[in-house]
């Protein structure tokens, strides 16, 4: 299908039971991918997932242990929660420079063999974002900046019929939010942690250095250092493989 097709589809679904999937379908045209998938973050609960194109090993993943709360570490969630306007981003423009050895990485992209990912985010209304995204397998060439161009190029478009549809048929993730599926550093007080620490373990399990960490929280590597000794003495861990485990027992 070409874009220009895939794009007068879309049109066509605005206010319609098949407008996810047509709008995934518009966005995808543009580059040669072997999955993706079209979801809702909002900051406030689990992502909802509208369209799902994955892999076996991948959809696994994915409504297991990522909307079980593993999401919360993912670079393209962050990316969303600052959000102004439509982005397009390969994983590694917005993962941290420790993102290949975060615990994060070794348990998704590791295993599921994705190779490779590219995002498409726009935002849907005051709180929700709309992601798409797109992976090449392991051994494919990776997403090259020809290929974030030809899918920024539809950004403008896709935003306008998002917004178009939800002015005719409600918001794209049609569920009540629940509040109480707020992440974890919200909520640091069941785990006896404080509101720092809680902050030290999602950069700690999204692959931020000792030395990032302290740059984003503007404290120093000592302060850092003196945080991650307290986190694992409080929670009786001495890994970090223990920590994101740890996390995952904490989001059920």
């Amino acid at each position: 299908m070409t874009t220009a097709s895939a794009h007068a589809r879309l049109v066509l679904a605005i206010g319609g039971s098949s407008f996810a999937d047509r709008l995934l379908d518009a966005a995808g045209a543009c580059l040669a991918h072997d999955a993706a998938a079209l979801m809702i973050f909002h900051p406030a609960a689990p992502p909802a997932v509208l369209v799902d194109r994955l892999k076996p090993a991948e959809r696994a993943w994915l409504y297991g242990d990522y909307l079980s709360g593993v999401y919360a570490l993912s670079p393209f969630y962050r990316a969303a929660q600052k959000l102004k306007a439509p982005r397009v981003a390969r994983v590694r423009e917005v993962a941290p420079k420790g993102f290949a050895q975060s615990e994060y990485h070794r348990r998704y992209f590791a295993l599921i063999g994705v190779d490779d990912m590219i995002g498409l985010l726009i935002p849907a209304s005051d709180a929700e974002t709309v992601f798409m995204s797109f992976s090449r397998s392991t051994g494919s060439r990776r997403f090259t900046t020809s290929d974030a161009k030809a899918l920024a190029a539809s950004a403008e478009l896709l935003a306008a019929a998002i917004t178009r549809h939800c002015q005719i048929a409600g918001p794209l993730a049609s569920r009540h939010i629940a509040a109480a599926a707020a992440p974890i550093a919200h909520k640091p007080a069941a785990s006896g942690l404080t509101a720092r620490e809680a902050q030290v373990v999602n950069l700690m399990l999204e692959g931020h250095s000792a030395r990032a960490i302290g740059e984003a929280l503007r404290i120093s590597n000592e302060t850092v250092r003196v945080h991650r000794r307290n986190i694992y003495e409080k929670l009786g861990l001495s890994s970090q493989g223990e920590l994101f485990r740890w996390f995952l027992a904490t989001r059920g």
